[in-house]
């Protein structure tokens, strides 16, 4: 977030134990409704790309249970292109359009006049938001021993569901839609492309000699959190292997500063026609390049959730993270953890022990990787 949101945050956290008479009368005002034409607005973590497609089982329930309801998402500039094409998602603000202006974001949310404020981050920053945005109805997650901007901002939500212990997050995001009358219990994560990204991806498969015929193996050897990084070696050992055993071409996916490093990984492998590097993708233009990927292999980062979403068969290198919050579920979703050891990698709690985290990836080795890839082949290949 912002350094100035951060700032106003905290000031209009103080302000509102002397002003909340004043803001709960004006509050009063607003028409409560839950009618077809309801207005939502919906904060997920702001720059996490997983934690964001894992959001859009909500976006799905409030339009299917409100066809007419208008739902604006709030997110960071660098995560917005995943929902960029989402029909769910009425309009998505930017937080960085308002750079240093807080006052302009909350007269944007001020002028929308919300009937509902949906914090599926639980910060303090979106209680705020909800609370001088007038919203009558303001839904977020809480936790026993969350931060203490958290804490002292839990009572401006008027509707609070607490994270106690670890469940399975897409699930309990659609239980904060109880107040808007939507109890649905099935989860079915969804991503979203245009024309024009299709035609972007007919174009660079055209630059890189893939051809339809050619099956291919997407590789995603970054994550945002580097503690989840299983590491370039063991990578360069298996694309290696699978190319060696199964004939199929490597895409690198990455973010935008991993360029320099798929490519360093890609210079150490022989017959480098087989292996291309697709740094450089816009996200919006990622679900149209997943979509063309036969496997996906990833260390524990946001593209996981867009290959399930897209039915695509995935292996999850989870590492340290616990799998239960937000692991990929799919029908052909597997995941590898080292045996014997905790996870100490969560949503909404601190890492635990480095000495665990660096066991729990170094335990995973390549030929446990290619193995679990091979059964995985097979069984997609018989069915």
């Amino acid at each position: 977030m912002h350094k100035t949101s951060i700032f106003y945050t905290r000031i209009f956290t103080v302000l509102s134990f002397l002003l909340f008479p004043i803001i709960y009368f004006l509050i009063l005002l607003r028409k409560r409704k839950t009618g077809d034409d309801v207005k939502v607005l919906v904060i997920p973590q702001l720059t996490r790309v997983g934690d964001i497609v894992c959001s859009t089982p909500v976006f799905q329930a409030i339009k299917e249970k409100y066809p007419k309801s208008r739902v604006v998402v709030l997110v960071s500039l660098k995560a917005s292109g995943i929902i960029k094409n989402n029909p769910r998602i009425d309009e998505i603000i930017n937080i960085e359009d308002y750079k240093g202006n807080f006052f302009g974001l909350m007269k944007k949310i001020l002028d929308e006049r919300f009937d509902f404020g949906v914090s599926l981050s639980g910060t303090a920053f979106s209680s705020t938001l909800f609370f001088y945005g007038f919203i009558p109805n303001r839904i977020k997650i809480t936790r026993p021993d969350g931060p203490w901007s958290e804490v002292f901002t839990d009572w401006m939500s008027n509707f609070k569901y607490e994270y106690k212990n670890l469940s399975y997050l897409p699930a309990f995001y659609l239980k904060l839609l109880e107040p808007l009358n939507i109890y649905k219990k099935e989860v079915k994560k969804e991503v979203f492309w245009s024309k024009v990204s299709d035609n972007n991806i007919d174009l660079f498969f055209q630059q890189n000699n893939i051809t339809s015929q050619d099956k291919i193996v997407g590789v995603s050897l970054t994550a945002g959190n580097k503690i989840k990084e299983w590491g370039d070696e063991k990578f360069t050992v298996l694309v290696r292997e699978i190319v060696a055993r199964f004939g199929m071409k490597i895409i690198f996916i990455g973010g935008p500063g991993d360029k320099d490093r798929v490519q360093k990984v890609i210079d150490s492998l022989v017959d480098k026609n087989n292996y291309i590097n697709s740094v450089g993708i816009s996200l919006e233009d990622l679900p149209a390049l997943m979509n063309r990927f036969n496997f996906f292999i990833s260390v524990d980062t946001g593209p996981t959730h867009i290959a399930e979403s897209l039915g695509v068969p995935l292996i999850d290198i989870l590492g340290p993270v616990n799998d239960i919050e937000l692991t990929p579920r799919g029908k052909h979703s597997r995941i590898i953890k080292a045996d014997g050891v905790e996870p100490t990698v969560f949503a909404f709690q601190p890492s635990g022990e480095p000495n665990l985290i660096k066991k729990s990836l170094d335990d995973i080795s390549a030929s446990k990787v290619l193995s679990i890839f091979d059964n995985l082949y097979n069984e997609v290949v018989k069915n």
